[in-house]
């Protein structure tokens, strides 16, 4: 490997750290979403068996509540995307949280995948240019 290999070698090692880091920030994000929807799906599910007119507290994040009484629990308003959301049945609204957070497991395994496998060239790499740099010093 001549130095201007050496170089681009490198140049692909850092390639490498920014496309890891950047997955593990999305693998993050999803995360997180993934903690909000399994809150959304026990809120919606402890809702629906509250009785109507019975005093319930209701999570508004930050790990604190509001009281409110329960009303009608047989519905939900559930966003749908782009600041549009839609009236479901109570079942429809729990099912679409399992829904959601099934394709955000997927997402997260393919991910987690893709950074194995970006791990493991990176290290190749890095051994190799390792082994070039010692040689290149031992010379």
């Amino acid at each position: 490997m001549n130095e201007q290999e050496l170089r681009q070698a490198m140049s692909a090692l850092e390639v490498y750290r920014v496309q890891l880091q950047s997955i593990a920030e999305n693998m993050q994000l999803i995360q997180i979403s993934l903690e909000e929807l399994a809150r959304a799906r026990e809120t919606l599910s402890q809702y629906k068996d509250a009785e109507v007119g019975s005093d319930i507290l209701v999570p508004i994040g930050g790990n604190s509540f509001v009281f409110a009484k329960a009303s009608d629990n047989s519905k939900a308003i559930v966003g749908i995307g782009t600041g549009i959301s839609m009236e479901k049945s109570m079942d429809d609204a729990i099912s679409t949280m399992e829904e959601r957070s099934k394709e955000l497991a997927e997402s997260m395994q393919k991910l987690n995948e893709r950074r194995e496998m970006l791990e493991a060239q990176a290290e190749q790499l890095s051994r190799t240019v390792q082994m070039e740099m010692q040689a290149l010093q031992g010379q």
